[in-house]
């Protein structure tokens, strides 16, 4: 029976029993994601990719990091921790690869303090009730929704699982970005890359790539109002899917090469 999935370049993402399949957000957020960031920690580093799914941002992470590092994967959804798990055993580097059943608060109350020098997440970004009882359509909707998991306790969560210095990616809506950047602010963690992502050129923007950094010693507050003070303002780039006719941009095809087998 022919496999139901993607292929990438140098690993094939099985995605049949998990209510997201393999989509252009988590392409381009696994793409962006710059291996350097991971430089100035020693010793072993730990990812961690928050609604792993099928594990593609994990084995994405894999494929462009070291041997020193070692990527977490955990989802709350049995199936799809399932197929991430086989994802990852077919990956060229299944030894630096795991995934649990998990939601994200009880793996932050188990994780015996244990901090994450990069966590990567694309998260539910719907606020929308959960109305259909079909099984399928139940759990697509769950893992698009902030019902099982609110913005609010990823950044919770996040905070708490960060290394110092560590890097915090995810990928939202641009609707909604605002509102995640400024409590993100609120916690300590500091905006300092955006890609914003346009589907054709003249078009409303589409999504937000977002990169923060806990205590980021750029940013200071004012003494007396306690905004925050940029000494130097977050990187902003934009990024166009599709040319006119259709056809994957440069600027597209440039960010996504080391994946797309067609690029």
């Amino acid at each position: 029976m022919k496999r139901q999935g993607f292929q990438f370049k140098q690993f094939f993402i099985e995605h049949q029993d998990c209510a997201m399949k393999v989509g252009t957000d988590s392409i381009m957020l696994g793409s962006w994601v710059k291996v350097c960031d991971l430089a100035n920690a020693s010793g072993v580093q730990k990812c961690l990719d928050i609604g792993t799914g099928s594990g593609l941002l994990a084995v994405m992470l894999a494929q462009k990091s070291n041997e020193q590092t070692h990527i977490s994967g955990i989802d709350i959804d049995k199936d799809a921790i399932g197929q991430a798990k086989r994802n990852m055993a077919c990956s060229p580097w299944s030894h630096r690869l795991d995934a649990q059943q998990a939601s994200v608060q009880s793996f932050t109350q188990n994780s015996d303090n244990q901090k994450f020098a990069l966590i990567i997440s694309n998260p539910p970004y719907f606020n929308s009730p959960i109305l259909t009882d079909e099984k399928h359509a139940q759990k697509r909707l769950t893992a698009r929704q902030t019902s099982e998991l609110t913005h609010q306790t990823l950044l919770n969560n996040v905070v708490q699982l960060l290394a110092p210095s560590g890097m915090f990616y995810c990928v939202l809506p641009s609707d909604v970005s605002q509102a995640f950047i400024d409590f993100a602010d609120s916690l300590g963690l500091s905006l300092i890359k955006q890609l914003t992502v346009f589907s054709k050129p003249n078009t409303s923007a589409l999504r937000e790539l977002l990169a923060f950094r806990i205590n980021d010693p750029s940013c200071v507050r004012d003494p007396l109002s306690r905004a925050p003070i940029n000494r130097e303002p977050p990187t902003h780039g934009t990024l166009t899917i599709y040319t006119q006719s259709h056809q994957y941009s440069d600027q597209y095809i440039a960010l996504c090469k080391d994946y797309y087998l067609k690029f």
